[in-house]
């Protein structure tokens, strides 16, 4: 009797032992799991990097089409409301590099750009060089009267308001006779149209032309005739 409980509870034991055995894990196993684990968790932060990458773009390309709009809808404003003893022109300086800077000039004409009032100076528009070999472009309010070494202690500073960043092959074309012309000076008066091209690095860097209309200044009526008085009838 008691040898075969002895027997019986050697057998549990052994019983208890390979199911102890079965229920545990592999050091293989484990491993495994980790691997596996660390996959998916790989995965899962590639997608989420690719997606926070691509919401990320999407909001700077929308970022730049509306500082885009923005300055084409101010720059379409200021050329036409241009006030009739308004006067645009093209000039050119240099940077200090000596790099061509294309510049606008609008003179006698108050609330360009959103200025109320430019007291008699002018207005400068210009894209300037920036050290990464792009070209921003900014505006600056000369004073009337103001010496030219001043003036260029002026543009030489920091006084120019940046408007359109990443913008580069800068070119103004003016519309007369017919034709377009690359110099504007003061003395040619008023162009029908101005064309603006340059490529956008915000936007791929493709080639862009966008046409300004500048309202033609309204002729003068001709003094209306006057007509003879009628003749007073002869008296009878």
């Amino acid at each position: 009797m008691i040898a075969g409980f002895i027997d019986l509870h050697r057998g549990a034991g052994r019983w208890t032992a390979r199911c102890g055995r079965a229920s545990a894990f592999t050091l293989f196993e484990v491993i495994l799991a980790l691997m596996i684990l660390s996959l998916l968790t790989g995965a899962v932060y590639a997608i989420a990097t690719a997606a926070t990458g691509a919401a990320q773009a999407t909001m700077e390309e929308q970022v730049s089409v509306r500082r885009l709009e923005a300055f084409l809808k101010v720059t379409r404003d200021a050329f036409l409301n241009l006030p009739s003893q308004g006067k645009v022109y093209l000039r050119f300086s240099k940077s200090a590099s000596g790099a061509p800077v294309p510049e606008i000039i609008f003179e006698e004409s108050p609330g360009v750009f959103g200025i109320p009032s430019l007291g008699g100076g002018s207005l400068v528009l210009a894209a300037r060089p920036r050290a990464d070999g792009s070209r921003t472009f900014s505006m600056i309010v000369i004073p009337r009267d103001l010496p030219p070494t001043e003036v260029e202690r002026m543009k030489g500073g920091d006084s120019w308001i940046p408007l359109l960043p990443h913008v580069e092959r800068v070119k103004w074309s003016f519309w007369a006779d017919g034709e377009w012309k690359d110099e504007w000076p003061p003395e040619n008066g008023r162009p029908l149209l101005v064309r603006l091209e340059m490529e956008y690095s915000d936007m791929g860097g493709a080639m862009m032309a966008v046409q300004f209309w500048v309202p033609p200044l309204a002729a003068p009526a001709p003094p209306k005739a006057q007509e003879p008085p009628n003749p007073e009838p002869p008296s009878q």
